[in-house]
């Protein structure tokens, strides 16, 4: 009877590979339906383990025949993925749509509560021109995708809420029927307000870009994120920055001006830093600034980096 089942499933998986050759050549079916095999390949594994439960009763042409089925009904539910000369009009296929960002700062608000929830993100956060509207808390745009001809998009909610002097602000990046293949970066440029204190937390699968922290009264910094490039610019502004960056492999650069104090302690095997040559010194794991202990403005950093490289830029003294 083994016999009967392995003959019959060979039979039906080269008739089976011999259909879709056909379909392929008659353009009927994309060559790109054997991308799929990258998103449906764990199946294999499932397939083979319900093999070994049956003790090996199930030849592996029949495994092979039902994970090129599935693929086949897989692509025929997703559609086909762009080859790799199509994905600039793959690409061309979607559109961005804007959101602006306003939320008003109450009179009394002293401190600001601020989490950034994004995916793959192009960032740049600064501070609002000191002559812009003085009752905003924040302003910018968010520009995030929208696939046509259809209702996939990603789309970015704002929510806050007041407690005594003190304002939670969230923002999120959230996808809606938009393939993981299709999303591209999305882009955010938020500009916050001087006149209060932050507790400032991003999370984000991945981030390019910059934040210009350097006019800005930051007590709290938090930025967990996946493989990166970006850069942090503090400035001297008179309060103690505690900053705790956690990051796959990652480019960080760091400008920080020289009369500022800095403390930074790196957490990472395979991570390469231009300290020694900045400037600091080695004290007990943390690589401190001579002149730590009596600045005036100081920043205190956790850096813990699965790879890559942290550069350090001692900036000269800002003139307000």
């Amino acid at each position: 009877m083994s016999k009967v089942f392995n003959s019959v499933s060979r039979g039906l998986l080269l008739i089976t590979i011999g259909v879709i050759f056909f379909l392929l050549n008659y353009d009927l079916l994309s060559w790109g339906f054997w991308y799929h095999v990258a998103d449906l390949w764990p199946l294999i594994l499932i397939l083979a383990g319900i093999g070994l439960l049956f003790s090996r009763r199930i030849p592996l042409s029949a495994v092979l025949l039902v994970f090129l089925l599935s693929i086949v009904g897989y692509s025929l539910v997703m559609g086909d993925k762009p080859l790799p000369g199509q994905m600039d009009n793959f690409f061309s296929e979607k559109t961005s749509e804007t959101k602006l960002i306003n939320v008003p700062l109450p009179s009394d608000v002293k401190k600001a509560n601020v989490k950034l929830n994004l995916g793959g993100a192009k960032v740049s956060v600064g501070a609002l021109d000191s002559g812009d509207n003085k009752a905003q808390l924040m302003t910018g745009k968010y520009q995030g995708v929208k696939q046509s001809g259809g209702s996939g998009r990603e789309v970015l909610a704002i929510g806050s809420e007041q407690s005594g002097d003190t304002l939670d602000v969230t923002v999120s990046s959230t996808s809606y029927g938009v393939r993981s293949d299709n999303i591209k970066w999305s882009d955010l440029e938020l500009n916050l307000s001087r006149k209060v204190h932050y507790d400032l937390e991003m999370s984000a699968g991945a981030i390019n870009g910059s934040m210009d922290l350097s006019n800005l009264l930051v007590d709290i910094l938090k930025i967990s994120t996946g493989a990166s490039n970006f850069g942090l610019e503090f400035g001297d502004t008179g309060i103690a920055t505690r900053g705790k960056i956690d990051s796959g492999a990652s480019k960080l650069t760091l400008v920080i001006p020289e009369n500022v104090g800095v403390s930074i302690r790196l957490n990472g095997v395979a991570t390469s830093t231009n300290f020694m040559g900045s400037g600091l010194l080695l004290e007990d794991k943390n690589w401190v600034s001579p002149q730590y202990a009596n600045a005036s403005t100081k920043i205190d950093l956790e850096i813990s980096m699965a790879a890559g490289s942290v550069q350090l830029e001692r900036a000269k003294p800002s003139i307000q």
